[in-house]
């Protein structure tokens, strides 16, 4: 079989080389890296801030790109691929929700005692009504949905990114694709749906252990009964704040798995490209969860009033 024009038999580089009718080798674009892709003529300061922004825009469109592919996947036709995205599911549940729960009980139990410790000093002899609103206010509605999603960022969002960067690496993607694999619905909705589900749950685990560490270590030193401080989360609690969980920690579990499967599978086909790129995954994950607990905690106290009447 002849060979196309411009192509040498090299099947295995898989390298387009030059002819006397291509004055430049062109590489493939899954090269790593190729220095004419990259460069970019001289722009004055306009230019560069017109171009950042630009780049900017494209960046947000894709990432957002991401998310809406993959909850659009969910009405994919196919029984078969229900039953291969249940089962990629069940695994990324178990890696990122059943095997945190040692590192959330330990975190769970220091921040509870953390916060007796600190009431105690500031305000000796504190009541169980006291500690019960300085428990909802700082515990449920704040530590337990962030902690838990720095958590899970800095265990799962790493190894999600890393897997999928690998994954691009070795052409595993390209071979799922070329499969005729619906990529969105394979490989980043379960593990969304996953980060979901896994923090969620671990916000409710870690509210209790927390809470269970608050009372007994504050019927020791601040002297209030279970009873009491039972009966002071009980008035401090509003209808409100089951919306607020509910928000942050669905919020947070997108945010997390959405962000790890956007930059991991920004990785093109260099090795050196997965260290970087999850390292970007956990670094805007932490931005974006930490500024969207904000916004619903601001949003949160204008509507139902201060923490602390």
């Amino acid at each position: 079989m002849l060979n196309p024009p411009g192509f040498l038999p090299y099947p295995t580089l898989g390298i387009r080389m030059s002819t006397s009718q291509d004055p430049l080798p062109q590489a493939r674009s899954t090269l790593p890296y190729d220095p004419r892709a990259d460069y970019q003529p001289r722009v004055g300061m306009l230019g560069s801030i017109g171009r950042s922004v630009l780049r900017w825009f494209g960046e947000t469109f894709e990432l957002f790109a991401t998310l809406g592919n993959a909850v659009a996947s969910v009405a994919t036709p196919g029984a078969a691929a229900r039953r291969t995205a249940h089962g990629v599911l069940l695994t990324q549940i178990l890696f990122t929700g059943v095997h945190a729960l040692l590192l959330v009980s330990v975190i769970g139990m220091l921040i509870g005692a953390t916060i007796v410790i600190q009431t105690s000093l500031m305000v000796p002899g504190a009541d169980g009504e006291l500690l019960g609103k300085i428990i909802v206010a700082v515990v449920l509605r704040e530590l337990a949905p962030l902690v838990t999603a720095i958590i899970v960022a800095g265990r799962s969002g790493t190894a999600i990114a890393t897997e999928l960067g690998n994954m691009k690496v070795n052409y595993e993607v390209l071979a799922l694709s070329s499969l005729g694999i619906d990529l969105p619905r394979f490989i980043v909705l379960p593990r969304i749906v996953a980060s979901v589900v896994s923090v969620v749950v671990l916000m409710v685990y870690f509210s209790v252990v927390a809470v269970l560490t608050a009372a007994l270590l504050g019927q020791v030193l601040l002297g209030p009964s279970p009873v009491e401080l039972r009966a002071g989360i009980s008035r401090a609690l509003m209808p409100h704040d089951l919306v607020l969980f509910v928000s942050k920690g669905v919020g947070l579990g997108t945010i997390l798995g959405w962000f790890a499967c956007h930059y991991g599978l920004l990785v093109k086909s260099s090795p050196t490209e997965v260290p970087r790129q999850a390292s970007a995954a956990v670094v805007k994950t932490l931005l974006g969860c930490v500024a969207y607990d904000t916004a619903l905690t601001v949003v949160f106290y204008w509507l139902a009033g201060p923490p602390l009447r």
